[in-house]
């Protein structure tokens, strides 16, 4: 190393210093000269730092004459710098480092050998002025006409495309002296590709049909690539999982590799939403990251799935209830069923509706809102209108956590009579046999009073029941004349 640094600089010093600056009449100086290919100098602040000649090699030490994306390069700069004469500053104080995006360097720039115009009245006021021993006058004129010239070597510096200004910060161990700045322009930077890296971006997602609480189901992403001139590596995806999600096996990160500028690349992640999840969304972050192959630069993409998650649907009935095995025709019976909201989360717009045959009418009843832990029950009414079955249907219609309609029914059937005398007959009222007597037998008396209390109970009944058959009133009419003749 020191031996190409030692050649560099022989070089630049060969072809830049050849002809020096005077530093005391500066109006007959002779021009720098500027090796092949020209630079762009910046000579704006002559009290300050400027480069007066450059060259770029290879790595091995050889000219160049184009410099491409991604090349490796040496840059030496052969540097005019008042501030540092001003300053009095040894070549160790002394600290440059590139200030760019456009190149790649971490370290610092080495320095060689300084070197000055003095004469010797000139060195006699430099060394006043280093040692503290100067006068004003001196001072004023050091740091008026004295500069120093040495060379910085850059190296093994990568070209990342995107511009061929060289900018560099130059400072000093002594902190109190401030930075100075100054840049060239590289003629040999080729950038008319200039090197862009993709960006990454979830293209397609996919999680099935419909995911509830407690049930493993797979992640499928597509990682996509956008447009650029440079291939990716080392790109790894990665989820960020809200709380009660987590996968069911594998790890939150998965290593791609490489993905080249419009490549997608499918990978899946097996997730399972725990049973005690009671959100209706899960949104889950997809975190993507990779490196340019050439520029190094890092590339990272975020995206946010949003996967709807649903209980499961624990709402239930219970058995049916009727009032009683048999129902008279004319007469009312009742229907009951219960129902209980097992699941996590509250079911909505909850309604019930009796149908079927030979139910007199159907109903329907509006129940509302109904949350989780909670039941109910609905009851409807049965008046039949002929004897047989009658057979009929509840259903319950309501709508999930999701939203989306849901119904269960529970079927029922009773037998329907008609109304006979046997309902009306007290054997109570039924007394011993009497004997025979003259006259008005006892039984004919006991009968008519009989009689007369199965007109009243019969009238009774007509009020209660709401209903009589008129063949049961015909056959106790009948049998009352009977025994009045």
């Amino acid at each position: 190393m020191k031996r190409l640094f030692s050649l560099l600089t022989a070089f630049v010093l060969a072809a830049a210093l050849c002809a020096p600056v005077l530093a005391d009449d500066t109006t007959n100086a002779t021009p720098d000269p500027t090796p092949t290919p020209t630079a762009t100098i910046d000579a704006t602040n002559s009290d300050g730092v400027y480069v007066s000649a450059y060259t770029v090699t290879d790595t091995a030490g050889n000219e160049i004459s184009t410099i491409e994306v991604g090349d490796r390069i040496n840059i030496v700069l052969k540097v005019v710098d008042h501030a540092s004469a001003r300053y009095c500053v040894k070549p160790e104080e002394i600290s440059t480092r590139i200030n760019s995006a456009v190149f790649t360097y971490t370290g610092i720039g080495e320095i060689g050998q300084l070197f000055d115009n003095n004469d010797d009245p000139n060195a006699t006021r430099l060394q006043n002025v280093r040692n503290g021993s100067a006068s004003p006058e001196e001072i004023t004129a050091n740091a008026q006409y004295h500069y120093y010239s040495y060379v910085i070597l850059f190296r093994d510096v990568i070209y990342n495309g995107g511009g061929n200004t060289l900018p560099i910060n130059l400072s000093y161990l002594d902190t109190s002296k401030p930075l100075q700045q100054f840049s060239v322009t590289l003629g040999q930077c080729v950038d008319k590709d200039q090197t862009t890296s993709p960006n990454l971006l979830v293209r397609t997602s996919s999680y099935g049909d419909q995911v509830t609480a407690g049930t493993e189901f797979p992640l499928s992403l597509g990682i996509y690539a956008t447009d650029g001139s440079e291939d990716l590596s080392d790109v790894i995806v990665s989820l960020t999982l809200p709380e009660n999600i987590s996968l069911s096996s594998g790890s939150l990160s998965l290593y791609v590799g490489d993905i080249s500028p419009k490549q997608m690349r499918d990978i899946t992640f097996q997730v399972v939403p725990s049973a005690g999840f009671t959100g209706t969304v899960a949104d889950i972050t997809v975190n993507m990251s990779g490196t340019g192959v050439i520029t190094g630069k890092a590339v990272t993409g975020t995206t946010t799935i949003s996967v709807p998650i649903s209980q499961p649907n624990r709402f239930e009935v219970g058995q049916l209830e009727l009032s009683s095995d048999t129902i008279y025709v004319g007469d009312t019976g009742s229907v009951t069923l219960s129902y209980v909201n097992k699941g996590k989360n509250p079911v909505s717009n909850l309604e019930a509706r009796l149908t079927g045959t030979n139910l007199g009418a159907g109903s329907y009843q509006y129940l509302g809102n109904l949350n989780a832990g909670t039941e109910g029950s609905v009851d409807f009414d049965i008046a039949p209108d002929a004897a047989g079955t009658v057979s009929g249907v509840i259903t319950l219609n309501y709508e999930d956590a999701s939203g989306n309609p849901q119904t269960v029914s529970k079927d029922f059937s009773v037998s329907a009579e008609e109304m006979s005398m046997d309902d009306f007959y007290d054997p109570s009222m039924d007394g011993d046999v009497q004997p025979e007597q003259t006259g008005m037998p006892v039984w004919a008396w006991v009968l008519i009073g009989v009689c007369g209390a199965v007109v009243v109970v019969v009238i009774i009944v007509v009020v209660v029941r709401k209903r009589k058959k008129a063949k049961a009133l015909a056959a106790l009419e009948a049998e009352d004349s009977d025994e009045d003749i």
